[in-house]
């Protein structure tokens, strides 16, 4: 049998916003199917702009990008996304169920939601343990529950590849640890990409470490030593693991 191509193959990539100045440089790496990665490195580095990449939003100075073997914008329904940054008006009234009904526009195109349409969001919503917050403003929610429905829009495609962008981002710690807990659950099924600065979550959660500072290195989240971390931030850090016991692991 042929060989199951990479997910996600990115051959030799080149990337600036045209002032010539590289923001990613010689970018090789490969995602396999229900691998589950995680993009680190300094402010400034080239997560997010990879992530736009793979999403066919930026298109490379030279090299290629392809998503499930093709141009990642001929693939865009088999991919769920969430932004790092989401704008919505406090007064707007919308609910929960509006909000993740959302994610499937591309999949209906005209008329009211059908009841599949309904039926995959309360799936969704199940898979983040939000169905009880379906009929609730999503203004009136916190930050946490934002970031979990915002995941269920995601999800409400029914993907088979999902890119989020520092999904923890103004969260607190008790939200931070259910929104790992609930990815983690997702990278039994999915394949699985995040953008995250907390390196205390990744070596439960994910297989692999893509380090992302211009240039690109991959490597096994069992390889992230303190050594490692140093180099990819150029400083020395302390990484806290949020476990039952909270404790401080130095990497000094």
């Amino acid at each position: 049998m042929p060989a199951i191509p990479p997910v996600i193959d990115i051959q030799n990539l080149d990337f600036s916003y045209g002032d010539g100045l590289l923001v990613l440089e010689k970018v090789d790496f490969q995602v396999l199917e229900h691998d589950s990665v995680c993009l680190v490195g300094p402010n400034g580095g080239g997560k997010t702009t990879l992530l736009k990449l793979m999403l066919g939003i930026l298109t490379p100075d030279s090299g290629s990008v392809k998503v499930f073997g093709q141009n990642p914008k001929k693939v865009l329904e088999r991919i769920g996304y969430v932004p790092q940054h989401s704008l919505f008006d406090p007064l707007f009234p919308v609910n929960v169920m509006d909000v993740v009904l959302m994610g499937r526009v591309e999949k209906h195109w005209c008329g009211p939601y059908s009841r599949l349409d309904r039926d995959c969001a309360l799936k969704a919503m199940t898979e983040m343990k939000i169905a009880d917050l379906a009929g609730r403003q999503f203004a009136a929610l916190s930050g946490g529950q934002r970031q979990r429905v915002l995941i269920a829009r995601a999800l409400v495609s029914m993907p088979e590849l999902l890119l989020l962008d520092e999904p923890t981002a103004n969260v607190d710690h008790v939200a931070e640890g259910q929104i790992f807990d609930l990815i983690m659950n997702l990278t039994r099924n999915l394949t699985v990409v995040t953008v995250s600065h907390d390196l205390g979550f990744v070596g439960r959660i994910f297989k692999h470490v893509v380090c992302v500072n211009r240039v690109v290195a991959i490597h096994p989240t069992s390889a992230l030593t303190g050594e490692l971390i140093e180099h990819i931030y150029g400083r020395k850090l302390n990484i806290v693991h949020h476990q039952h016991e909270c404790r401080s692991l130095s990497h000094d």
